[in-house]
């Protein structure tokens, strides 16, 4: 690697790119002269933001921002009507290309034109509007990965209502507790579908939750008081997109925090659509007759952003609903080679469980890899790059938030990548600030905005003061992201987990990510999350947890490993080998469900972990650890 870098791109390479061609077009030489402009000039850059995306705004706005409010409460681009399914769908209706390309478990395709998904939405549009949702209304979508969760998705925001995407993985719980928390009268849902083999019947989840109307797909036998999907597309009067303003909400995304209360996050039509379309087209190089696959949910942030961002850009987005390795690791490969996928999103999971099992093809057709849900440790980074990528395909590594509905951090295919990395986001003002509020380089600290941006959740659903305490308390004028980040004076950050996760042992802090790249380093480890726990000696103290190989013969190479590389002062007190770890169904480890559950607490809400017979596991390993 030269001077740390595994990746250099070739002159001609980064003349290809969308951000080179941004770069130039706007007298820059340089990529650092670009960002810099983007972050001081903040009219001038989203003003350009809406031209070079070719964003069609019914209406001018008056002012790319007003803080007036204050900044905490900054509107965007006022005055001005927009509407995000135009631009994704309606503006592109007399193309033949496809907007959406779909996949499931059993083979089965269906691909979708823009002219088609215009013709789908408007109808559903319509009957929307018959069945009396109106603008404001929001509207559930508890549905797989599909082209009617999409469909759905887009009708709802064409006619100005607020799409309100659920995991599809939630049980009644959960579900209700969002229904009740936005005040949800309908919900889409569907049949069912399959995943690893398994038919998974959602509306049986869905018809046991009250206060809600379903909108069933797939079903030959509805009840009473339920709504046929098909009939909706079929017999609805096709309907334009509403001329919504720009602050109008159009998404609300629940988050649940490191408290495990789910939150809901409101994100609106203008600030939305500009940023999330910036982001895919200048981090993952998007363009037309580009095919977008990034591996998650509706319910979760990556999935409306991948969907907007692709299709507002001409490009098409694909879709799968069943399990990435079933029937074999070999599906991913199927899929990108059956599907003509230029554009691939993982997690870093993900690619540990290859790395582990050994799987090594290349990904042929991959242009550009993004990741996100969690940060990386070298390992399975360089795993990806060298191997499934063959040196040569960039990694566009971001990170940000179902709260932003977009990216504070993105490395892009136009600048030299170090293992881990990620860049500081365009127009973002990103930095890192030490706990007196002091920007810091070369050392570990809060990952911030120094200004408010234009995704930005526009609050908490009916919790304004929930609000301010999560992300300005800190800092007062600048937004907290809760992420442990370290920045070097070159724009290039480093992520080690939550904040909240941070472990003190010793009188020292240490991120749990560096525990576990450590650990990671043990071929017989495949993934590794560590948390902190009580001690009466050191503060606290470090627990491993990992899947792989069982025996004391792993348990001692990791607490050497970890030794070796960060010190005896971080040696593990217990290390605990466990079948799999507590996970979202997009690969992101639940720490915070690890604490607790080692510490006999109450894990709160556990409705979005995949496998939840691991807890019971937890438990008992704990118990056996301690001595109990």
């Amino acid at each position: 690697m030269k001077d740390g870098f595994s990746y250099i791109p070739a002159k001609n390479s980064v003349e290809r790119t969308n951000i080179n061609y941004l770069m130039k077009k706007h007298g820059f030489s340089t990529m650092k002269e670009l960002y810099d402009w983007a972050d001081s000039s903040r009219n001038e850059f989203w003003n350009a933001m809406v031209r070079d995306l070719n964003i069609t705004f019914f209406r001018n706005y008056n002012s790319v921002f007003d803080d007036s409010g204050g900044k905490q409460w900054t509107k965007w681009f006022t005055g001005g009507t927009v509407n995000i399914v135009y631009n994704a769908v309606e503006k592109w209706k007399d193309r033949e290309e496809y907007a959406v390309k779909f996949e499931d478990e059993n083979g089965r395709k269906q691909y979708i034109t823009f002219n088609d998904m215009d013709k789908l939405t408007g109808k559903l549009a319509g009957s929307l509007l018959d069945l009396g949702i109106r603008k404001g209304d929001r509207v559930g979508i508890y549905m797989p990965l599909n082209p009617d969760c999409v469909i759905a998705f887009y009708a709802v925001m064409r006619i100005g209502a607020v799409s309100v995407p659920i995991f599809s993985g939630y049980g009644r719980d959960a579900l209700q507790t969002r229904i009740d928390d936005a005040g949800i009268k309908y919900l889409f849902t569907s049949e069912s579908y399959r995943r690893k083999g398994k038919e998974i019947r959602m509306a049986e989840t869905a018809r046991s939750v009250e206060n809600v109307k379903l909108i069933i797909s797939g079903s030959t036998e509805l009840k009473e008081s339920e709504i046929s999907f098909s009939e909706l597309l079929e017999n609805g009067s096709y309907t334009e997109s509403v001329h919504t303003e720009s602050e109008d909400p159009a998404i609300m995304l629940y988050t649940s925090g490191t408290t495990g209360k789910p939150k809901g996050t409101v994100h609106v039509h203008g600030g939305t659509l500009v940023n999330v379309t910036k982001e895919v087209k200048y981090y993952m190089d998007a363009r037309p007759g580009d095919t977008l696959f990034w591996i998650t949910d509706l319910g979760w942030m990556m999935g409306p952003w991948a969907i907007i961002g692709a299709n507002c850009l001409g490009a098409s987005i694909f879709l799968y609903d069943g399990a990435i390795d079933f029937p074999n690791p070999d599906r991913l490969w199927d899929l990108v080679d059956g599907n003509g996928i230029t554009l691939l999103g993982v997690s870093p999971t993900l690619i540990r469980n290859y790395k582990f099992k050994g799987v090594s093809r290349e990904l042929k057709g991959i242009r550009v890899f993004g990741s996100t849900g969690e940060p990386w440790d070298e390992e399975s980074w360089l795993y990806l790059f060298n191997v499934l990528g063959s040196g040569k395909v960039p990694i566009a590594n971001v990170s940000g938030g179902t709260d932003i509905i977009g990216c504070f951090l993105a490395s892009t295919p136009a600048i030299p990548l170090k293992p881990r990395c990620l860049y500081r986001g365009l127009g973002m003002n990103v930095s890192v600030f030490d706990d007196g509020g002091n920007e810091i380089h070369d050392r570990i600290g809060y990952l911030v905005a120094i200004e408010h941006t234009p995704s930005m959740t526009r609050g908490i659903w009916k919790q304004p003061e929930r609000y301010m305490e999560s992300y300005w308390s800190k800092y007062g004028k600048s937004w907290n992201q809760g992420d442990w980040a370290e920045m070097d004076k070159d724009g290039y950050f480093y992520l080690y987990g939550r904040a909240d996760e941070v472990i003190k042992t010793s009188g020292k802090r240490i991120g749990p990510n560096e525990v576990e790249d450590s650990v990671l380093r043990v071929s017989d480890a495949s993934e590794a999350a560590v948390i902190g726990i009580p001690d009466e000696v050191k503060g606290e103290a470090i627990v491993v947890f990992y899947t792989g190989k069982e025996g004391e013969e792993t348990i001692s190479h990791i607490k050497h490993q970890v030794e070796k590389s960060l010190g005896k002062s971080f040696s593990p007190k217990y290390i605990i080998n466990l079948s799999t770890l507590p996970k979202t169904k997009n690969g992101k480890i639940l720490r915070r469900v690890l604490r607790t559950t080692f510490l006999g607490q109450d894990p709160g809400d556990i409705s979005n972990i995949e496998d939840k017979s691991v807890i019971e596991q937890i438990r008992e390993k704990a118990a056996a650890a301690r001595g109990n």
